[in-house]
C-alpha cells in the first residue's frame, strides 16, 4: 500500500477501500443477474460501474486520491493496470453513457444491447476482476 492520504488514518483507508471493493463486487453480480433476465442495457451499465468502483477502490488501496471521473480507461491508465486487460476496459468504457442516454447514440439504449453483445462485455468484466484479484482479494470476506 502506498503512503496514506493526508489526514486519513490507515484503518480508515482500509475501511474505505473495503467499501469500494465490496460495492464493485455487488455491481458485478447485479450485472450478471440483469443479463440472466434480459436486462442487457442495465447489465452493460453495471459492468462499467463494477470496474469503475473496483478501480476507485484500488486508488484507495494505493493511498492515492480518487479521481473524480467516470472514464474507466483514464482510471486504468493512472493505475497502470496490466496491458492485457486494456482491450477489456476499452470494451466497457462507452457503456457509462450509451447504455443510459438515448441522445448519446441517437437510439433507444435497451434496443441496441443484445445477449451476444453483453456476453462479450461480461467476459471482459470477468477478466478484469480476475487479473486484478491479487490487488483486492484481502478486502473481501
Amino acid at each position: 500500500m502506498g503512503p496514506p492520504q493526508s489526514n486519513i488514518d490507515s484503518s480508515d483507508l482500509r475501511e474505505t477501500a473495503r467499501k469500494w471493493i465490496l460495492q464493485s463486487l455487488h455491481d458485478k453480480k447485479m450485472a450478471e443477474m440483469n443479463y440472466q433476465h434480459e436486462g442487457y442495457d442495465v447489465a452493460a451499465f453495471l459492468s462499467h460501474q463494477a470496474v469503475e468502483k473496483l478501480f476507485k477502490g484500488l486508488f484507495v488501496i494505493e493511498g492515492k486520491k480518487i479521481p473524480r471521473t467516470h472514464h474507466i480507461d483514464q482510471l486504468a491508465k493512472e493505475l497502470l493496470v496490466p496491458e492485457e486487460i486494456l482491450p477489456d476496459i476499452y470494451r466497457l468504457a462507452p457503456d457509462y453513457q450509451i447504455s443510459r442516454y438515448p441522445d448519446i447514440s441517437d437510439c433507444i439504449p435497451y434496443e441496441i444491447y443484445s445477449m451476444d453483445i453483453v456476453s462479450v462485455k461480461l467476459q471482459a468484466l470477468d477478466r478484469i476482476f480476475t487479473v486484478l484479484n491479487p490487488q483486492y482479494k484481502e478486502f473481501i470476506p
